[in-house]
Parts: structure tokens; sequence; C-alpha cells
């Protein structure tokens, strides 16, 4: 029976991964690690709470970690948790920095000092930037260039991760970075649930700026799918070529090659909820330092591990917004205890604009 350690399983990704988990494996033991911040949501692992272990554990505190491994000694790490909102971010970044960079160092050092089969920690599109106007999209060779506060934080994660690739190539660290996921179970500060919840609430959609920042969209449980498969692939050692060339690296990008811009997603909202796009939309001042356009390639991830997403844009969208239009109980939950999720950037703080 294999010990899975997944980190940040409380939130929108670990927790769609800890249900699909035990689905493909159903006799795999679960440590479900979240410290229960803003992202978190412990009522996400209630379908399967009988048949995890849950910790509740912030992955930047050493000691702590240490000790789960000690007790649990997992065979896998998953680390999805990250502190992962771009507004966020840019009011308060030092929680962002705490989780992201220094979490995920702890997060790898663990696994060296207490050995286990694999290691994956899970990183963004972000960390690569704003895709420039001649490309076509990000590869895993693509620089490390983020220019906001979360995915500053995220790339120094990565960079820490790729230092202990490259210092002990026998730990069987991967890394991973993903497009934006959609799906069931995602904290209603995002676009896709706050765009829902905000119209069954009788409230306008605000849509940054001209809404034409264009992202590429990733069904969460294709994510999850690609992230199971790149925890067991079997892998060749790291080259001594991957000094200089990332690609060489056990970094695998996972898109499902469907870019959609933020007006045209909250457009498919209200036409899903039946309404019309002209009343219930509404532009806003844009959030500072706002990437116009990311995109990657999965070309690596599709021709060395053979995945490939199974989840078609359309349905999915229009299933995932009949998801919060069924489950009103559950955002409401999250709004009564941790208040409106969305900012309102033309109130701009000090030190901002």
């Amino acid at each position: 029976m294999a010990v899975y350690l997944v980190t940040g399983a409380a939130g929108f990704i670990g927790a769609n991964y800890v249900h699909l988990l035990l689905e493909w494996e159903p006799d795999a033991q679960v440590i479900a690690v979240d410290y229960l911040g803003v992202a978190g949501n412990r009522a996400n692992l209630d379908p399967v709470r009988d048949r995890i272990t849950f910790e509740q554990t912030d992955i930047a505190d050493f000691e702590a970690m240490d000790a789960l491994y000690r007790r649990y000694r997992p065979d896998h790490v998953v680390n999805f948790a990250a502190e992962s909102h771009n507004d966020r971010a840019i009011l308060a970044p030092s929680a962002f920095m705490r989780s992201n960079a220094l979490g995920a160092q702890v997060m790898v050092e663990c696994s060296r000092l207490h050995p286990v089969r694999s290691h994956l920690h899970v990183s963004t599109i972000e960390v690569y930037g704003e895709l420039p106007a001649e490309a076509r999209w990000f590869t895993e060779r693509s620089p490390l260039n983020a220019k906001t506060p979360y995915s500053a934080a995220k790339a120094a994660g990565d960079q820490m991760v790729r230092a202990y690739m490259a210092t002990y190539p026998d730990m069987n660290i991967r890394l991973t970075h993903c497009a934006n996921n959609f799906g069931p179970y995602q904290l209603p500060e995002k676009l896709i649930p706050l765009a829902v919840t905000n119209v069954l609430r009788g409230r306008k959609i605000p849509v940054y700026g001209d809404g034409l920042q264009s992202r590429d969209w990733l069904h969460v449980a294709d994510h999850c799918a690609a992230v199971h498969r790149v925890l067991h692939a079997e892998l060749d050692p790291i080259p001594a070529a991957a000094a200089t060339d990332p690609g060489l690296l056990p970094i695998f990008d996972i898109s499902a090659r469907h870019e959609v811009s933020n007006l045209d997603i909250a457009t498919l909202v209200v036409t899903e909820l039946g309404l019309d796009p002209e009343e219930w939309i509404e532009h806003v001042p844009d959030r500072p330092n706002h990437d116009r356009r990311y995109v990657i390639d999965p070309v690596k991830l599709e021709t060395e591990l053979g995945w490939r997403p199974t989840r078609e844009f359309a349905p999915e969208m229009a299933a995932t917004v009949a998801w919060y239009r069924d489950h009103r109980d559950w955002w409401e939950a999250i709004l009564a205890d941790k208040g409106e999720l969305g900012i309102d950037w033309s109130q701009l703080p000090a030190g901002t604009s």
C-alpha cells in the first residue's frame, strides 16, 4: 500500500487530486496536509474524509514537516501547497514568499532527509512571465521571468527545486507547470467561480480593463491526471547537459492548448446561466502589472510520457458553471467565513499604483 503525502490538499487542485487518487488507487494511504489559510477549505475533502489522514500543518515549518515525514514515511510526495492569487499577493507579498519559496525548499529538504520514491513540485505557467508578442508559447526551456509577487515567489520555489535536482540527482524530483485550471472546488476569488457566484447573487461580473487578457485553460481533472503520470513516470537520469539546458531536467508543462480571453470566459458564464452578457458584465480598473497573455506547449509531456487531455472545454465549462450553481451551500459558507474575495482596484492601496 503506497503512502502519499499531498500538501495543499484542502485547496482547489489538491482536493481534486486527492479525490481522483483514491479512485485510481483505492488502497492508497493518503496524508492530506494543509494549513487552512485563505485558499484552504476543509470541506473540499468531505467526500473522502473517512479515507484520508488530515494534518493541519504549514509546509514552511521545517520541524513540523520533518515530524510528519518521520511519522508517516511517505512513498510519494506531491506539493500543491501555495498561495496562488495575484490580487492578494499585491496586497500581502510576504505570505506568498513564505509558502511558495520557503515552503518549496522545506519540502524538498524533508524528502532529501527522509528519502521518498518520487517528489513532485507543482508550479505554474506564470513563472515564465508575459509571453512576448512574437512568441507562440512558453516551453520548459523558457527563462523564468516572473513579474508579479505571486509568480516571483513561485519562480523562487522553482529555482530551489531545480537546484535540488542538480545537486542531489538521486532524489527523483519532478516539477510541473500548469495552465489556468477550472473545475469544482475552486475558491470564488478566481475568475470563473467569482463570475458564477456574483451572478447568482445578482451582481455583475467585474472584468479587469478591456478583458482581453488571454489565458491557457485546463480542466483540473486533466491536470491531476498529468501530475499522477509525471509522479510515476520512469525517467532517465538527469544528463550533464541539463546544467545549461533546463529542457533536459525532469520538468513538464501541462496544457490543453485552449486559449480564451477573460472577457470570453465571463461571457460564457453569463450565457450558460441564460442571461444577457451586456447586462451582467462590467469593466473595472485593471490590477497593477497584469500579465497580458501566457500559453504553454505540452509537447514534451505528450511525446515523452504519452499524456493527452481528455476533457473538452465547452462541455466542461458548462458542467463547472452547473457545479457552482448546484453547490450554493458550499460557496456561501466560504463567503460567510472569509468575507468578500474580490478586490476593487479603483481604491488602490498605498504603494500599488
